[in-house]
């Protein structure tokens, strides 16, 4: 009887085996898988040298909506895909996003070299009302200053330029001798208005590209005010000889509706040209006088008061002028 059960078990054993090996095995997990698709592998990485690993980029291929991120070696890869036409995208912060489109016949290989995007670190719009003897009418002008950087290194930069829409006006900044910086004062005449106070509320745009042409743009930047009072200065004046140790620098009392601070500067007259000598800042609001020690050297000199808000924006006195002689 036992011979009988274990030839009945021996059939039945071979027969499902025979019918294991008609199953189809087209999971594309399965080990039996004769077929598991193609792999599509490779490298996210900057695009200049030292090139360098970027981990956590987003890839995705659009036709199958997958998406998986680069490993901290800036390494992927796409298992199990079908041979066919691919567009794969490659995004991380702080770079441009790149594609590739590739026709996937077999196992491949590809590398994303990724552009590092500009940015503004600060943005500055200031106005500055100027008053003179001569000539005589006030002068207005606006400072444009941005710092900027880029992911790949500030000097990555190309150029830094503002625009103006509602004016059609634009131009290119120039660049200070400070890495990253960029400066341009504008007048009346350098822009088409007739007086700088129609500036106020239009929008000014301010655009940073680097050296592979991607520019990146700022918001809506607006000039924040004009101050039309100017200070006036009332010791010393015209040559006044100060006293040999100390100078107390006198003005009329400044009354405006916001917050602001004095500033005096102080010049050298030399040959008819003004030297800059040194600036005493943040005089407080309600003050009249600084009483500044006298060591300078002998000779003529200019000084100038001026107020400036918490936004950059000022507006300068007539000149004082005043001698030293010891």
């Amino acid at each position: 009887m036992y011979r009988i059960y274990f030839f009945i078990g021996l059939i039945l054993f071979l027969y499902l085996t025979s019918c294991l090996d008609d199953v189809a095995h087209d999971n594309p997990i399965d080990p039996d898988n004769k077929n598991q698709g193609l792999q599509l592998k490779g490298k996210v990485q900057t695009l200049y040298a030292p090139v360098a690993p970027i981990p956590n980029a987003v890839l995705s291929i659009q036709q199958l909506n997958k998406n998986i991120f680069s490993a901290p070696d800036g390494t992927f890869e796409f298992n199990n895909l079908e041979p066919g036409n691919y567009v794969i995208l490659c995004s991380a912060p702080g770079y441009n996003t790149d594609s590739i489109e590739i026709n996937l016949g077999s196992h491949s290989n590809i590398n994303f070299n990724l552009d590092g995007l500009p940015y503004f670190e600060r943005i500055s719009l200031s106005t500055h009302h100027i008053t003179r003897f001569f000539p005589v009418d006030d002068f207005f002008n606006i400072t444009l200053e941005a710092k900027v950087n880029d992911t790949d290194g500030v000097s990555d930069i190309h150029k830094v330029f503002f625009e103006i829409p509602e004016f059609s006006a634009s131009d290119t900044l120039p660049a200070s001798l400070i890495a990253g910086e960029f400066r341009m004062t504008l007048s009346v005449s350098d822009l088409p208005v007739n007086t700088i106070h129609s500036l106020i509320g239009r929008a000014f745009f301010l655009s940073v590209m680097d050296d592979a042409g991607i520019i990146v743009k700022s918001g809506e930047q607006f000039l924040t005010r004009i101050i039309d009072e100017t200070p006036i200065v009332t010791f010393p004046q015209n040559l006044t000889t100060v006293a040999a140790d100390t100078i107390n620098f006198e003005w009329q009392v400044v009354r405006l509706p916001f917050w602001f601070t004095h500033t005096i500067e102080i010049y050298q007259i030399n040959f008819g040209l003004l030297s800059f000598v040194t600036e005493i800042n943040n005089i407080g609001a309600t003050e009249t006088s600084y009483i500044f020690a006298n060591n300078l050297p002998n000779g003529d000199y200019v000084w100038i008061l001026i107020v400036e808000d918490e936004f950059g924006n000022t507006s300068s006195s007539k000149e004082g002028t005043f001698n030293v002689s010891k």
